[in-house]
């Protein structure tokens, strides 16, 4: 069964706030053994329950790995438009599959920080953008 408990921005896992509900990036608590777990899930990886609360994410994270990839524009006919792929794992700890916005910098250290964003243009996957910010 699974919950959602958006009401409460005070509820916002790793410290936000002030944020709307339709602006934050909701992951998945399982009620049995507190694990948080990826916004596509249908059940407890850990213990298995499949009895899970939505709550709100920080929306920051790190890169895990990256690629760009080729793909048929959506918006208009046209040649294959690059797309950034990526797996990030949010500072909660669940990992997520998504797209990114931004340049990843070519001298980039071992940690790329991305952070959500609440409207992206198109896809079915949350998107992220590169953060400039240090962690």
């Amino acid at each position: 069964m699974h919950t959602n408990q958006v009401e409460h921005t005070s509820n916002v896992v790793g410290g936000g706030s002030e944020l709307r509900a339709d602006d934050m990036l909701m992951i998945y608590r399982c009620m049995r053994c507190e694990k948080l777990l990826a916004p596509i899930t249908s059940g407890c990886s850990s213990c298995g329950s499949d009895d899970l609360e939505s709550v709100p994410s920080s929306g920051a994270g790190s890169v895990v790995s990256w690629r760009v990839v080729d793909r048929a524009p959506t918006d208009r006919q046209g040649g294959l438009v690059p797309l950034t792929i990526a797996i990030v794992e949010l500072d909660e700890g669940p990992w997520v599959y998504t797209s990114l916005e931004g340049e990843i910098p070519s001298s980039a250290g071992p940690s790329v920080r991305v952070q959500f964003q609440p409207h992206p243009r198109e896809g079915r996957f949350p998107v992220f953008a590169v953060s400039t910010r240090l962690p």
